[in-house]
């Protein structure tokens, strides 16, 4: 965006038309702000270009006593071998008015300073303690990779993304503009900043949206630009978020997550899940006595001639059903804008079987046994966990259980009733004085099942103290020190571990797979990738954020040297609703021996066909 464009665009809006008197304010005070500071710059850039015409002061040279002439360095004259001390120097004079009066010859002295090797080529990676959900990286490309290496594509590279971050027209100045003018908006005006954002006429959103940063955000990390006609006070603090987002920025809106402000659930959707009807269709028709307009069910018994709903104006009935199931027609019909008979038409060509409504039975179950109780949450790869299912009746086909969909077992903070057949009910292990029973029995279901004791769900294992079951919820991680190793750069352990515990959590961004694509083309050309595969959808990539475990290195199962054997395997581990990545001790480890992991064929296999590529 740019100010012409911005000009432009307003001076469309504020064309007559229907637009609320809160949008006309909006955009009369934005366009006043835009042409203040428009005025400022101008007279801003002349002053500035004009400053640099003036006769700046340069770094003196020696000059014999009594010559006041300001001399200027314009070039090498002549010069001896690379060793010579001293090196002749053309010097040109010049007057005040800026013209040049003579060229002299003067000696320098030459110093040869040692020449400094460059540093070794290194990464950066932002530690971070838990994972953050990425999702896709930016469709935008900020910079192209190793555009000056042969050996990599950079070109076919590029096509894994949509354009250039440079190709946006984008001023900052449209930053300052937008603040200024919901300053005055608020504090002249009196509108709230809310009112002001929904008008959407800034070119900016004000307050922050899942996984995107708002402008009040976005002006605290960086020195706002002081201009003559700007009145926000210089102590003045934008509010970053709106009331009721702050609690959702503190509290993760995920009922199976506990972390404060989380990062993985950024992507949470706020839309409660489509509620199930309640009420016969008979029976709400019943309740109708008097036609609501002239085209209302009641008076238009049969239909001559069949309507016709575009795809957006169905879609738009079938969201405002979800919400709220148990009207009728008539005040669906003016929610949707349409006429009372053809919602009812629709409804019953949509939704046949709302006639025939069957009830749950009150505990949740089913007579006799359920029809279907697949699960296929034991394996992380094969699906990826949902959110805690919230609906009526059983945890079924007929009430859209997301549990049920996604073939998993109801977690303790789903709203289906307690005896719901498919909630998962926890383990039933003793509990031992080194908390290590359930991973040393053979049959705890949840080590079976691959997720973390419970500690309301698993009380006789004792996870509410120590269970060696819950060791990433509880953060009970070995210290380690990063340095070199016979592998470049490794991890060691610093104090002692017995087998089965845990020596650290594997951190760094959840991604989608085409991202893992759009990244493993650079990886291929590195050499090394830090991405571990996490459950059916996300991968766990530590190649840009992650903690001292990406750090860890590679040793096979084939190697002869009991020196060079893995000492440690990563599991993936469903803990509260979400898949985290352990490092586990296989044997027991002595402090100062180096943390080693068997990387699978799989990460050798897709690193030789990206060499044979």
């Amino acid at each position: 965006m740019s100010l012409a464009s911005i000009v432009q665009t307003n001076e469309q809006k504020l064309q007559p038309g229907d637009n609320p008197p809160i949008h006309k304010l909006v955009q009369t005070v934005f366009a006043a702000v835009l042409a203040e500071f428009s005025g400022w710059k101008v007279k801003y850039c002349n002053h500035f270009i004009r400053s640099l015409s003036h006769v700046t002061q340069s770094p003196r040279v020696p000059v014999p006593d009594g010559d006041s002439t300001t001399f200027h360095v314009v070039g090498k004259a002549s010069g001896g071998p690379d060793r010579d001390t001293e090196r002749m120097v053309a010097v040109t004079s010049y007057s005040e008015d800026e013209t040049s009066r003579s060229t002299s010859m003067i000696s320098l002295q030459v110093v040869h300073a040692k020449l400094l090797e460059p540093h070794k080529s290194y990464e950066y990676c932002t530690p971070i303690s838990r994972n953050i959900f990425r999702g896709d990286d930016d469709d935008m490309m900020p910079f192209i990779p190793y555009a000056d290496d042969p050996t990599f594509d950079h070109v076919d590279h590029t096509l894994c993304y949509g354009s250039f971050a440079w190709q946006d027209d984008y001023d900052p100045d449209l930053e300052v503009i937008s603040l200024e003018a919901a300053y005055r908006l608020h504090t002249v005006h009196s509108l709230l900043y809310q009112d002001i954002d929904s008008t959407g006429i800034l070119p900016f959103k004000l307050f922050s949206t899942p996984g995107k940063p708002g402008l009040f955000t976005l002006s605290r990390r960086r020195d706002l630009l002081k201009w003559n006609e700007t009145t926000i006070p210089y102590s003045y603090s934008f509010p970053s978020s709106l009331p009721f987002m702050r609690a959702h920025a503190l509290f993760c809106s995920n009922l199976n997550c506990i972390e404060p402000l989380c990062p993985v659930h950024v992507e949470m959707n706020p839309v409660p899940p489509p509620r199930k009807q309640t009420i016969r269709l008979s029976e709400l028709l019943k309740r109708v006595e008097h036609p609501c307009e002239a085209g209302c069910f009641l008076q238009s018994r049969t239909v001559e001639v069949l309507p016709q709903w575009s795809e957006d104006d169905i879609n738009l009935f079938k969201s405002v059903l979800g919400i709220e199931p148990d009207m009728i027609p008539c005040d669906h019909a003016e929610l949707c804008f349409k006429p009372c008979h053809e919602v009812l038409h629709y409804r019953r060509l949509l939704y046949p079987d709302f006639d025939e409504l069957q009830t749950g039975r009150p505990n949740g179950e089913h007579k006799g046994k359920s029809r279907s109780l697949e699960f296929r949450d034991v394996d992380p790869l094969k699906f990826t966990p949902n959110e805690p299912c919230h609906h009526s009746g059983p945890c079924d086909v007929s009430s859209n259980c997301l549990c049920f969909e996604n073939k998993t077992h109801c977690q303790r903070n789903c709203h289906c009733p307690a005896k719901c057949v498919r909630r998962w009910k926890g383990c039933r292990c003793a509990k031992t004085r080194d908390g290590m029973n359930c991973v040393k029995v053979k049959r705890c279901s949840c080590v079976e099942a691959r997720r973390e004791c419970d500690p309301e769900l698993c009380v006789k294992c004792g996870c509410r103290e120590y269970c060696g079951n819950s060791q990433i919820r509880q953060g009970d991680f070995k210290e380690l020190e990063v340095r070199e190793s016979r592998w470049g750069v490794g991890v060691f352990l610093l104090e002692p571990a017995k087998q089965g515990e845990l020596i650290v959590e594997y951190v760094g961004e959840l991604i989608y797979e085409m991202t893992f694509d759009s990244r493993g083309e650079v990886a291929d050309h590195l050499g090394r990738s830090y991405v571990f595969g996490l459950d059916k959808t996300l991968s766990l990539d530590s190649s840009r954020v992650g903690n001292t475990s990406r750090f860890i290195n590679h040793s096979g199962a084939s190697d002869v040297s009991n020196e060079t054997q893995c000492n440690c395997r990563a599991f993936a581990r469903l803990v509260n609703g979400e898949h985290r990545i352990g490092i586990f001790a296989t044997v027991n480890i002595d402090p100062g021996t180096e943390i080693l992991i068997d990387y699978g064929p799989a990460f050798f296999t897709e690193q030789k066909n990206a060499e044979a590529a």
